[in-house]
């Protein structure tokens, strides 16, 4: 079996245990033509719905994808500040951001993907009674997860900061980013390694760590944290 279609049975089997239904926006780019045929414009993001759709597909009808192009909508993209596609957006009910993803959810970064889809549906999540423990001491926050889908220590830390996004009712933002694909990124937080977790922009976190450093870095000082 090959590891395309290994991961895409993972995907399937994943997905049919969905059982609330949830909804994302991902942002390509796509032209009409004078004859009224659709042109993706973007190199990679046939490819990135095609895979998006074996986990809408698979979900019972649980998921449902809303593809929204840059140029159809440039309003809501100028609003949501997307300056690049594909790009996932997690929005909640009031239409806060929770979840943006610079990266492809395939191979190791399928679960942490799933992980978030179940929990924005309101499935358990492992992380919620300790962030709303300590939401008083949170300031509005944004943790961005430097990747790769090579990296076999980043999901763990993508599923930190989705996890805290949610749990937190959109006081965290959390922020995925392949900086295979975003190598500019990546060299701008002067990701040498990843995982790289960056806080609000200050706080930097290299390699793999619990999720009581993450903690400690969105509230500050040496906190005893318990889960």
């Amino acid at each position: 079996m090959s590891s395309d279609q290994k991961y895409k049975d993972i995907i399937k089997q994943e997905m049919a245990k969905l059982k609330k239904p949830v909804k994302i926006k991902v942002f390509t780019s796509k032209r009409v033509e004078p004859d009224g045929r659709t042109i993706q414009a973007c190199m990679d993001c046939g490819q990135f719905m095609s895979l998006l759709r074996i986990y809408e597909a698979n979900s019972n009808g649980m998921l449902t994808i809303e593809e929204l192009s840059i140029d159809n909508n440039p309003q809501f993209a100028r609003d949501y500040d997307i300056q690049r596609v594909p790009t996932i957006l997690f929005l909640n009910e009031d239409g806060r951001e929770i979840i943006r993803y610079l990266a492809t959810p395939q191979g190791p970064e399928i679960q942490p993907f799933v992980q978030a889809l179940f929990a924005f549906a309101g499935a358990p999540n492992y992380y919620e009674a300790t962030i709303l423990q300590n939401l008083d001491r949170i300031e509005p926050s944004t943790i961005k997860v430097m990747i790769t889908n090579s990296c076999p220590y980043c999901p763990q830390m993508a599923t930190i900061a989705n996890l805290f996004a949610i749990a937190s009712k959109g006081k965290i933002r959390s922020v995925v980013v392949d900086i295979t694909a975003n190598m500019d990124i990546g060299q701008y937080y002067d990701a040498a390694g990843v995982p790289y977790t960056i806080v609000n922009d200050q706080k930097a976190i290299s390699g793999l760590v619990g999720a009581d450093v993450v903690l400690r870095s969105l509230i500050g000082g040496n906190i005893h944290v318990q889960y």
